[in-house]
């Protein structure tokens, strides 16, 4: 386990702090926010590139906090991957072995095994300038890999290969950390891009963690405005609640599961939605409105409905749209269970 407490770095007047983060041995963890929050920063902190102001940063409860990165047994894939354009991928993944003075038939059992399970073993003799983003980042990874480290740093891996490649990389790097059963902790500034792949997730925005949670809570129960915002939820609106109804104007009142008073944050997600053909008796939250907006996003139709507000919602099926889409009302119901309230 990896555990960050109370964590302060300082660059400039740019300073991170009350960092706190328990991440689990074998976990995939991501942290994930907008260019400049400082995630690189903090990955450089914790592999023992940069020294906090304070704080203690534990793995597998050995104190770590003020050790080289060498003596933290940490593999480490920065954004650029790093590998040595003069040595042979052989050599590439050797070269953590070799500083720790390793015996050369032990170097290439490694070598050899880990060449295999990550499909490179046709590429030991070739120099890195001329591998694909792929190949060079299972290269990376392998060096990263090689002296057995308890966790695996990768910041930012996907950002040098190409739109049609990362979905490829995506699930390699997760069928990797399955196979190797080692911690790794991954950054990345598109949530989308790693959404499929993270056990857990920590949100950093301006040096801060806003949420740290499984992918689930994060996208359907985001605890702010900028969480919301950042994983793409497009019905975000203010309200008052009372009791178990929250009232967004003088014509639009949702009923909820949560049941308190005072002015609250709601968030809906646009895939929750539904469109109804009729209006139908015994459902809660049945709201009638007029298209206003219709696109198609790859593959996913994105419909904009006014209901006295404007709502966001996305479907998969086209013979639906193409026989509402015309009609002068449209009938939607917002589920109880798929209201998230944040108290303000």
């Amino acid at each position: 386990m990896i555990r960050v407490k109370n964590l302060r770095i300082s660059l400039s007047s740019f300073v991170m702090k009350n960092i706190n983060l328990e991440i689990n041995t074998g976990e995939y963890f991501i942290l994930i926010g907008p260019t400049g929050c400082w995630k690189t920063v903090l990955i450089e902190t914790l592999v023992g590139i940069r020294k906090p102001d304070s704080g203690e940063i534990w793995i597998n409860n050995q104190n770590v906090t003020s050790l080289f990165p060498e003596e933290r047994n940490v593999g480490y894939l920065p954004q650029d991957f790093a590998l040595f354009p003069n040595m042979t991928v052989a050599e590439n993944i050797a070269f953590g072995l070799k500083a720790r003075r390793k015996e050369k038939k032990y170097i290439q059992s490694v070598i050899n095994r880990l060449a295999d399970s990550l499909n490179i073993s046709h590429l030991l003799l070739r120099y890195t300038q001329g591998l694909s983003g792929g190949e060079k980042q299972r290269v990376a990874l392998a060096r990263a890999l090689a002296t057995e480290p308890e966790v695996v740093f990768l910041d930012e891996p996907l950002s040098s290969v190409d739109e049609n490649s990362r979905e490829i990389l995506c699930n390699e790097l997760k069928e990797i950390h399955s196979r190797f059963k080692t911690t790794f902790i991954h950054v990345s500034h598109s949530f989308e891009e790693v959404s499929e792949m993270a056990d857990r997730i920590a949100v950093i925005n301006r040096g801060a963690v806003e949420q740290v949670d499984t992918v689930e809570n994060i996208i359907y129960h985001p605890v702010n405005r900028f969480v919301a915002q950042f994983t793409r939820t497009k019905n975000i609106f203010k309200g008052t609640i009372k009791g178990n109804e929250i009232f967004i104007n003088e014509n639009i009142r949702l009923k909820t599961k949560y049941k308190t008073t005072g002015n609250v944050l709601i968030t809906i997600r646009q895939e929750v939605i539904k469109i109804l053909e009729e209006l139908k008796e015994g459902y809660d939250n049945v709201f009638t409105g007029k298209i206003v907006n219709l696109k198609n996003r790859n593959n996913i139709i994105s419909i904009v409905i006014d209901i006295g507000i404007p709502i966001t919602l996305y479907t998969m099926d086209y013979e639906l749209v193409e026989r509402i889409k015309s009609k002068s009302i449209v009938y939607i119901r917002i589920p109880i269970e798929s209201i998230n309230v944040i108290n303000v």
